[in-house]
């Protein structure tokens, strides 16, 4: 039985704008809490913990009020996997070790649908050897691509950015009277959700003309005839396209060796945008422009939703009110109450049924001919995003 102990914070995957926002709720949760008596935080995510190399936020932080609005993860992560198949299991043996040294009996995770199976994983092993700690994963992921969740804390401020990015460059690409072809990589490997975001775009005056996702088929020749009738319509086009996409063979588009020469490919998600402009420079003699978002879209704080950074604190508030109830292998959840306000419901949910399968935007929300999205993704995206800049529109006509 769990007579309290101290508690342990680890930041996972990659960054968002808001995770740290989490980090902040868990803290001041947990000093709230009686059976919290000492707060740790994990340097580098799970390779902090197996080297004990840990920061103690027990006390108050300097400018621990700036936290929330800290850009990219103030703790740091880590790409390094748990080698599953140690006989040994050394590294589980070394996490134990330090939780034991430091009675750590409540463990917070803060990642993506990797970090939602690394938590089950460990938190097996950890019930295998009779270790009792309440483990709790709070959600985070520019993708959004986590099941049995409305929407992850990271995807509404990446979205944004996008919005207010693709929306300021379809404004460039209108500045000069010549043809111009401009496309923009968004992140996404799996799902579509935040190139989908950027039809949100055209609400406030410019958008693009069409949006690749990989819920789709990329075909190089039909994306070659789709610019085409766009730039004979409107001699302009602009086109966004998620870093993700596959051919009909199920390849990326970065896996092309002849742009990506010597390059692992399992090192270089992304990168789509060299291929692409070369396959526009074969078709077409008007200037291109090609134009890859990068890590922006995850870290930028400058334009971060306020609703994603008020969701993302108040769900690790949640993650630690639901371990002191003793909860354990369970992820904090969001769902958006019914009806025309948005009102964000939280939740709980079992690690296993999170960890069996990853979400991806419903093909309902794309169009027939695969080259757009349905404005009805505009009712479950712009509640998320938070108020957008208004910006003038010429109507008047030619004299």
């Amino acid at each position: 039985m769990n007579n309290g102990g101290n508690a342990l914070y680890i930041q996972s995957g990659g960054p968002t704008a808001v995770i740290n926002a989490s980090a902040y709720g868990v803290i001041k949760e947990c000093r709230k809490s009686a059976e919290i008596r000492r707060i740790y935080a994990s340097e580098h995510g799970i390779l902090g913990v197996i080297r004990k190399k840990l920061f103690d936020v027990t006390e108050e932080m300097e400018n621990e009020d700036r936290l929330p609005r800290t850009p990219s993860m103030i703790f740091g992560s880590c790409r390094y996997e748990i080698d599953e198949k140690d006989p040994q299991k050394k590294d589980y043996e070394a996490v134990l070790e330090t939780l034991k040294e430091l009675d750590i009996r409540y463990l917070f995770i803060n990642g993506g649908n990797g970090s939602a199976r690394a938590g089950l994983r460990l938190g097996g092993f950890l019930r295998e050897r009779g270790y009792d700690a309440k483990l709790i994963v709070i959600p985070k992921t520019v993708d959004n691509d986590i099941s049995c969740i409305d929407h992850a804390p990271g995807y509404p401020s990446a979205a944004r950015h996008v919005v207010l990015t693709v929306s300021e460059l379809a404004r460039d690409m209108m500045t000069y009277d010549t043809e111009l072809i401009m496309f923009a990589e968004v992140m996404g490997r799996n799902t579509g959700f935040l190139a989908a975001a950027a039809l949100a775009a055209s609400e406030i005056g410019r958008g693009p003309d069409l949006i690749y996702v990989p819920e789709t088929v990329f075909d190089q020749q039909r994306f070659i005839s789709d610019v085409r009738m766009v730039l004979e319509e409107k001699g302009k086009c602009f086109a966004v396209i998620a870093e993700g996409v596959r051919t009909a063979d199920g390849r990326f588009l970065f896996e092309d060796t002849s742009i990506n020469k010597g390059m692992d490919m399992q090192k270089n998600m992304g990168g789509l945008t060299p291929y692409v402009s070369r396959l526009l420079r074969d078709h077409f003699d008007c200037k291109i422009r090609g134009i890859d978002l990068g890590l922006m879209q995850r870290c930028g704080a400058h334009d971060v939703s306020e609703i994603d950074r008020e969701e993302a604190e108040e769900a690790g508030r949640q993650a630690v009110r639901a371990a002191v109830r003793g909860e354990t292998m369970k992820m904090v959840t969001i769902e958006r109450e019914k009806g025309p306000v948005y009102r964000p419901v939280y939740g709980l949910e079992e690690l296993e049924q999170v960890a069996g399968s990853d979400k991806n935007l419903s093909p309902d929300y794309v169009t027939e001919d695969r080259r757009f999205i349905k404005r009805e993704f505009l009712n479950y995206i712009m509640p998320l995003i938070g108020e957008l800049p208004e910006y003038t529109v010429l109507r008047n006509p030619y004299v």
